[in-house]
Parts: structure tokens; sequence; C-alpha cells
């Protein structure tokens, strides 16, 4: 299962990619080992999007030390060793207060799911084996259940974007240093 079969067509996508001198196996343990305490960046900017959601009592502990796959605001649909893993669900990532909590969807459900006022958004991270080591990839999409939901959310993805993208590039960071032994 990759991107392509759950969310062929985004409206909104970045993609990070850094070569690890390490196995594809290495580089899976370190993607799953990273932890939140980790990722200075990542908690920083978690804790400004959090913000209002811990201030309308919600959310209380969600910023808590644990891996950093495990605090995707999206379930896993695909795992296979070691060559990816693909998260993805439905948000309302534009409230405030972090929205509704999306429908449990399977991958199949989640290529499917078509209701309004939604936004379909998935995660992969991609392990290559490439010039004796790994290149590891990330790329985020997300793409508008209706026209009126877009409008709320377009404006939300520029102001956000530029984050998502520093939080993925501190993964990738962390996953090589971790990999290499250098951490």
């Amino acid at each position: 299962m990759d991107l392509d079969a759950i969310l062929p067509r985004p409206e909104h996508v970045t993609r990070q990619v850094r070569w690890i001198d390490a196995s594809p196996a290495a580089v899976w343990d370190a993607l799953h080992a990273v932890r939140l305490s980790e990722l200075p960046v990542t908690l920083a900017l978690s804790a400004a999007r959090f913000l209002p959601v811990v201030l309308s009592g919600r959310g209380l502990g969600e910023l808590h030390d644990r891996p950093f796959l495990d605090a995707l605001p999206v379930p896993l649909l695909s795992s296979r060793y070691p060559s990816s893993v693909v998260f993805g669900g439905a948000l309302e990532a534009w409230k405030l207060s972090g929205g509704d909590a999306g429908p449990e969807l399977d991958a199949e459900e989640f290529r499917r799911f078509t209701q309004r006022g939604w936004v379909k958004a998935a995660i992969d991270f991609r392990l290559v084996p490439r010039r004796g080591g790994t290149e590891l990839s990330s790329e985020t999409r997300a793409m508008s259940t209706d026209a009126r939901t877009r409008a709320k959310f377009d404006p939300y993805w520029r102001l956000i974007r530029p984050g998502s993208t520093a939080i993925r590039w501190e993964v990738l960071t962390a996953v090589e240093l971790k990999a290499t032994g250098r951490r």
C-alpha cells in the first residue's frame, strides 16, 4: 500500500528525502525509535498547535514523550518492513479546537471516503536501498472532500506547511543520527 493507492490526486503535497549511510533495517529501527523528546522543533510546533486544544480542556497529555510515529495525528494504514509505513485519516485540522475525531477508516475505506466537511491527510515514510545506504523519504498529502472545506483548509495549509516541512526534516535528521550511531 502506498500513497498513490490511497490518495492519488492530492491538492497539497510536501516531500522530503535524505540519503542515510545505513541499511534499510537500521533506518527502519531508527525511524520507529525516534521519540518526541529528541525533536525540539517538533515539540515546540506541536505545543503551539495544541495550545488552543489544551485551553479548551481537551488533549491534555497529548505531548508526553512517546515515539514520533505514535504521535502522528492520523492512524497507521500500512506497514511493510523494512520499506514503508503509511498513515492516513480524516481531519478537521483547520479548527482551533482540532475538530471532531475523524471516523476510523482502514486503507480501503480511507481511499473511498468522500463525506463532506473533512480533509483526508496521508503521510508516509519510504525506505529505498540506494548507493550502499538507504534513501529515506517522507511525503505528506492532503485533499478536501468538498469545495467549502477546501476554502477553509487552504489558508490553514499555507500557514502550517513550513512547520510541517520543518518537522519532517527534523525527523529525517534524527533518524539519520540514530541509524548511523551518532545519537
